[in-house]
């Protein structure tokens, strides 16, 4: 099988991030088409409201976070139009494990049952998220891939199926949440619990936090967020707890430490092998 299609969104003024990102890339043997990222200085109402809602969001959404959503959006078309099975999809802030290249060069390792797959561990702080048991062979030894059925913020690097872009972008509608929350947030979005998520453990990818930070995440901190807005988020949080009860007792679900790791162990012994 044909290596998986790499795409990279990136500002045009941020050719920094560009060669950040391309040499990452490069060191690994892959290549990836560059998105051109649509900016929040120049973008214009008519261009968002085709896809993302102006106003009236359920979660919180800046402008930057708006274009955000299209950038993910054009990706998955670009997926759909093609004939590659899946993608790589990559912002341009994030430090990447040269293991992506064993998930990058083939598909076929690729998992039934989840068309969503998260390479990237988001938060500095120690997380534990829900997570299933491993969902067939790694393509890197040490890395699994597992079931998710937590909330996780961030949509810095993951893996998107054709069938499920095209399911994304089929019952989207008009967004009204960050696009994160769209493909990782199993509370509040029934597309992504329909696709099914999974991800890669120990993550591939984490934001190089000492080298860039987030336009987006700057400008949610600026913006407050009103009362009704705290009262639904934990409405979504309570109404998940049936299903998670459910992955625990059916499906072997369990709380696992979510860590970056640039090498696994394994990974390492395999390559000096070959």
């Amino acid at each position: 099988m044909a290596a998986l299609p790499v795409y990279l969104i990136n500002l045009d003024r941020r050719p920094d991030r560009r060669a950040y990102m391309e040499g990452q890339l490069s060191a690994m043997g892959l290549q990836a088409e560059r998105i051109a990222a649509k900016d929040a200085e120049t973008v214009t109402d008519a261009e968002i409201a085709r896809e993302v809602a102006l106003s009236g969001h359920l979660i919180r959404m800046g402008r930057g976070s708006q274009c955000n959503a299209l950038n993910h959006f054009e990706i998955m078309r670009r997926l759909v139009a093609g004939g590659a099975p899946a993608a790589v999809v990559l912002e341009d802030d994030i430090e990447l494990s040269p293991d992506l290249a064993g998930f990058a060069r083939a598909g076929a390792w690729l998992p039934a049952g989840v068309g969503i797959i998260r390479l990237e561990k988001w938060s500095r702080r120690v997380t534990k998220k829900l997570l299933g048991p491993a969902l067939g062979p790694s393509p890197v030894p040490g890395r699994a891939i597992r079931r998710l059925y937590s909330r996780v913020g961030g949509s810095g690097a993951y893996i998107v199926t054709r069938a499920a872009a095209a399911h994304i972008l089929a019952g989207k509608g008009v967004l009204r949440h960050p696009i994160d929350h769209l493909l990782f947030n199993l509370n509040i979005s029934p597309l992504a619990r329909e696709v099914g998520v999974g991800m890669v453990v120990p993550a591939l990818a984490r934001q190089a936090w000492g080298r860039f930070a987030s336009d987006i995440s700057a400008s949610r901190k600026a913006e407050p967020r009103p009362l009704a807005a705290q009262v639904r988020r934990g409405w979504y949080e309570v109404n998940l707890l049936p299903a998670q009860l459910g992955a625990v007792l059916l499906h072997g679900a369990r709380p696992r430490q979510i860590d970056y790791a640039e090498r696994t162990l394994e990974g390492a012994h395999a390559e000096r092998a070959t």
